[in-house]
């Protein structure tokens, strides 16, 4: 069965559930491979050609390529799924995801390009515009490095940003240009953190040919105006671009924080306090309160999480297709407070774990890892988010990022 037929079955309580099954198959696959993982810096070819076989790489992607076209619901229970038994492969399933949700608004022909001979093909990216970019005839000179290029590993095309005039002419600004993954050098830079296995490494091209064709101004689609016929045939494509956006660097770090839940329970029921002898840790109200107040904290992120994306999904059925200043730096704080207590309460039992939680192999010390990777990314920082609804509150313009 398909991922498009799961999600055509007459209820959408058991699509979601078999779409959850296959990823917590699917998580566990790389849970179980994470010492190889960490080791390699890679998620072994194994976990990436499941991710294809579970058909839960193109749920946001068009039915015509063989996609889902998936709620942000469904993209954010399953991304927690799969991050909960791998913060790398969540990592890689939610940046994708969003990479072939907005790859809908770009040009007929540059989607024959990346999907015509490989539907399933992969698409990494980096968004910081700091290539240098030259016009020329019927395209561009593209050159430069990018760093934090999700995926391209097993990415058949790759786009980086960069400032020039837009092929139709105007203003210059912010445009993507794709290039096949061949045409790319990649600089193995990854020593890391957490989120190892995402392989998250630079790009670099020089004067590389990209024709207009393949460049698409990502700000074009930032309001309804320019998203063209695609927004008016499905209201996935008329959820707001940074509610998308968000999604994907805010699903890993909630099914993260859940396995450390899991982990840090697991890891306290066998762990004798040795200072009383005879006595368990289980049985420690010190150990009893970290799990529930970390226990609520993660009800109450993963509460606003799903709010987050009904909230986007009911605007875009509605056909409100741009939301207010108020509703976008509201959104970007919801997504700083997400990561941010994500992180927050894997530290706090992580410091409750005891010291055999410093030595590698030890779950919670690369889920520690992890989830502080994931929780750096530029799209939940916090000082930006809450004070650009402040700024917003008091009557001022907000962070051009929310």
């Amino acid at each position: 069965m398909t991922i498009a037929e799961i999600l055509d079955e007459s209820t959408t309580q058991l699509s979601r559930a078999v779409l959850l099954d296959r990823a917590r198959e699917l998580g566990e696959l790389a849970w179980s491979r994470r010492e190889e993982t960490e080791r390699d810096r890679l998620l072994p070819d194994e976990v990436i050609e499941a991710l294809h076989a579970s058909g839960l790489a193109k749920l946001a992607n068009q039915r015509r390529w063989g996609g889902a076209e998936a709620d942000p619901m469904t993209l954010l229970d399953v991304g927690r799924e799969i991050a909960r038994g791998s913060a790398s492969l969540g990592w890689i399933y939610s940046i994708t995801s969003f990479h072939t949700w907005y790859m809908a608004f770009t040009s007929e022909q540059l989607q024959q390009d990346v999907y015509g001979s490989d539907p399933d093909t992969l698409i990494a990216d980096s968004f910081a515009p700091v290539g240098r970019i030259e016009r020329v005839s019927d395209g561009y000179l593209v050159s430069g490095e990018w760093r934090f290029a999700s995926g391209i590993e097993w990415s058949g095309w790759v786009s980086v940003g960069g400032i020039a005039e837009p092929p139709e002419g105007g203003e210059p600004n912010q445009l993507m240009f794709f290039l096949p993954r061949a045409e790319v050098t990649v600089r193995d830079d990854w020593n890391t953190l957490g989120l190892r296995g995402t392989a998250s490494r630079a790009v670099k091209v020089e004067k590389a040919f990209v024709p207009d064709h393949r460049a698409f101004a990502l700000g074009r689609i930032a309001g309804p105006g320019g998203r063209g016929p695609i927004a008016e045939q499905h209201p996935l494509w008329r959820v707001p671009l940074m509610t998308m956006q968000g999604l994907a660097v805010t699903t890993a770090v909630t099914g993260i924080a859940q396995r450390v839940i899991e982990e840090f329970t697991a890891v306290t029921k066998k762990r004798v306090r040795w200072l009383e002898p005879g006595a368990q840790q289980r049985e420690a109200p010190s150990a009893q309160l970290a799990l529930a107040s970390a226990g609520t904290q993660w009800d109450a992120l993963w509460a606003l999480a799903q709010k987050y994306a009904q909230e986007g999904w009911d605007a875009a059925v509605e056909g409100e297709w741009a939301i207010s200043d108020e509703e976008r730096a509201k959104y970007f704080s919801w997504r700083a407070y997400i990561a941010r207590s994500s992180v927050e309460l894997s530290d706090e039992l992580y410091l409750a774990s005891g010291a055999l939680a410093l030595f590698d192999g030890h779950p919670l010390q690369q889920l520690f890892r992890d989830v502080h990777a994931a929780g750096v990314h530029v799209g939940t920082d916090r000082g930006d988010a809450y004070t650009s609804r402040g700024r917003v509150a008091m009557g001022f313009p907000g962070h051009p990022f929310h």
